[in-house]
């Protein structure tokens, strides 16, 4: 049976996971202008997840010294970016779960779009700590279970009058066959709503969870695909627990729980990903509203 953590530990871990992050952070902030080098790795299909640099390995490399003393002090497990998944996450009661740098493309870029993403998440797939630290702009975002989201320390609140609906996605996106389908779903809601639509392609999957936690109006999409992709479990860890304690609406594609613990793979492409500020938009684009009309593999997970 799984033990759970009381608070007083997930406020120290918590404590912890800033740390690793801001300092991983100030580190890759510390590159922003320097020449990186780029290198292959293996991925899902779209070009982001399948390059690596020396910002990656050594920002994962600062935050594993700083989380070293809590892996053994509370017999965690870990999944991390940058090294090989050694399945501790299925035996462990919670493990670690980096991601060093979220937005490598828009980091070698030199733009905006780039995060750096440190949680705690239980063997049976839920988020109970989180921490997401953007360098360039110095944000901390940071949680646990039952204790809210805090921007800086500061109590995070809702944005309160929507003016625009704000849609981020991933530039592949642009490509699916689904794409114009979804896009007028929303022009059409945003009609009905008197919000302009704005679209926001440009950021890493962290990123772009952020930017729907900090709209009063947002949504963020990935529908499931053969291919492997969708992000991974790393992507989306931290920001789940986050909507999760703002009560906004955070699920798979078909709007059913996010899992992060699949024992096969890392991958989301089996669920998809569908973060929202409201459940009419869950409703909106939710697997099963555009089923019939388009076609897509794996539809549902049933965890």
């Amino acid at each position: 049976m799984m033990k759970a953590l009381n608070n007083n530990t997930l406020q120290a871990l918590r404590k912890v996971a800033e740390e690793a992050a801001v300092s991983a952070g100030v580190y890759v902030q510390s590159r922003f202008d320097t020449e990186v080098k780029t290198k292959e790795k293996s991925g899902g299909d779209s070009i982001a997840s399948q390059i690596v640099t020396e910002v990656d390995e050594k920002a994962e490399e600062i935050i594993l010294e700083n989380l070293a003393e809590s892996l053994e002090m509370y017999d965690l497990g870990l999944l991390t970016e940058e090294s090989v998944d050694d399945k501790s996450r299925l035996s462990k009661d919670y493990f670690w779960c980096i991601d060093p740098l979220d937005g490598t493309l828009p980091f070698t870029e030199h733009r905006s779009g780039y995060a750096v993403s440190v949680a705690l998440v239980s063997n049976l797939g839920d988020p109970v700590v989180g921490t997401v630290y953007i360098p360039d702009t110095k944000e901390l975002f940071a949680s646990y279970t039952t204790g809210g989201v805090f921007l800086n320390h500061t109590s995070l609140r809702k944005e309160m009058y929507p003016s625009a609906l704000h849609f981020y996605m991933d530039r592949s996106l642009k490509d699916e066959p689904y794409f114009e389908e979804v896009l007028l779903k929303l022009m059409e809601w945003s009609e009905q709503h008197q919000q302009r639509l704005v679209l926001h392609d440009e950021f890493g999957g962290v990123r772009n969870a952020i930017g729907v936690l900090q709209a009063a109006s947002g949504v963020y999409l990935k529908y499931p695909k053969e291919n492997l992709g969708c992000g991974s479990i790393w992507d989306y860890a931290a920001t789940r627990l986050f909507f999760e304690e703002m009560r906004y609406p955070v699920s798979n594609a078909s709007g059913d729980r996010l899992f992060l613990n699949d024992p096969h793979t890392t991958f989301m492409n089996t669920q998809g990903v569908l973060y929202a500020t409201n459940l009419e938009l869950v409703h909106l684009l939710a697997l099963q509203s555009v089923k019939g009309r388009i076609s897509f593999p794996n539809e549902q997970n049933d965890r």
